[in-house]
């Protein structure tokens, strides 16, 4: 890892925020990070991401403006939202600064870069300026010839159950159950998963089965802190693939806990690791992706590393 140590205070960071992150407290704790900030005489202004995708067009906005300092107030799929602003406006992505305070549900990005869980010792390590160059990965979705949707990551693009357990967190809501969205999801998709066919081709693997899950990683946890891909790292150029085989209910609810550990690799029989730079998914009909907590469009995937494409902060040693 290559740190880049810079002065903090000599930038003006244009610090965009999710007011909607975190049960709606981005605001509310807002003015604490403010003031930690104006104590330590930062330059930066302030705004807002208040709709689905708007942290895109904003993060894409301010690049094009010639700004290179970003700070992003929110969960991964803001941090995601940002990345993608970031990548989709035409410049040299390697000048880009990009600092995260976290302040959402999951925050499993952060758990990678061994970020602080509070807000404002976020912001402390942030005053230190440690940033390291971080691999981004590129998934293209396509229907036939044609490409329908791009989007770039830095941390876990997955398939399978983990994705359904995605659509059952978009459109079911706890009402009763003292238990987090997501468990809720990672409960109704067991009793409704079906793994179908799928082939996954690179020019180091050849994949063919029907496997439970998979994930294509940059990072190492995903899904409120399962470490999915405990060997992962985000700076050496490859994606860790982990496919997980097909497996009943009963071994998941029983090593479901493996996950969380990382040891899921050696306590669940027949799981399979790969590292490539590039891979193409296929499946039909076409299997369920999802990235940061968001579904794609289903299709044929190619997915594709861009290293070192781009800094971030960091509270690794």
């Amino acid at each position: 890892m290559s740190l880049n140590t810079i002065n903090v205070a000599d930038f003006n960071w244009q610090i965009i925020l999710n007011p909607n992150a975190q049960d709606h407290k981005g605001l509310e704790h807002w003015n604490e990070i403010a003031a930690k900030l104006d104590e330590h005489h930062v330059r930066y202004e302030l705004h807002q991401a208040n709709g689905s995708h708007s942290g895109i067009d904003l993060a894409r906005k301010l690049c094009q403006e010639g700004q290179r300092h970003l700070m992003v107030i929110g969960g991964d799929g803001t941090i995601n939202e940002i990345v993608n602003g970031i990548f989709t406006s035409g410049i040299d992505t390697h000048e880009v600064f990009l600092a995260v305070i976290p302040h959402g549900r999951g925050n499993d990005w952060a758990r990678t870069h061994h970020y602080p869980t509070d807000y404002l010792e976020a912001v402390e390590g942030f005053l230190k300026g440690r940033f390291i160059e971080h691999d981004v990965g590129l998934t293209k979705v396509f229907q036939g010839e044609k490409e329908i949707e791009q989007r770039y990551f830095i941390n876990i693009n997955s398939f399978g159950f983990s994705a359904e357990v995605i659509y059952e967190t978009i459109y079911t809501k706890p009402k009763f159950l003292n238990i987090s969205v997501y468990m809720l999801g990672v409960f109704l998709a067991l009793f409704k998963h079906k793994p179908i066919p799928v082939i996954i081709n690179s020019k180091d693997f050849h994949y063919q089965g029907k496997p439970f899950l998979f994930a294509v990683a940059n990072c190492k946890y995903h899904g409120d802190g399962m470490k999915q891909a405990p060997d992962a790292s985000f700076d050496d150029g490859v994606f860790d693939v982990i496919i997980l085989p097909q497996v009943g209910i009963l071994t998941v609810l029983l090593k479901i806990k493996h996950i969380f550990t990382g040891k899921h690799i050696q306590k669940i029989k027949g799981v399979q690791c790969y590292r490539t730079n590039k891979l193409c998914i296929s499946a039909e009909p076409a299997i369920l992706g999802e990235l940061e907590g968001e579904l794609l469009s289903q299709g044929r995937y190619e997915i594709e590393m861009l290293p070192l494409a781009f800094n971030t902060l960091t509270f690794i040693e």
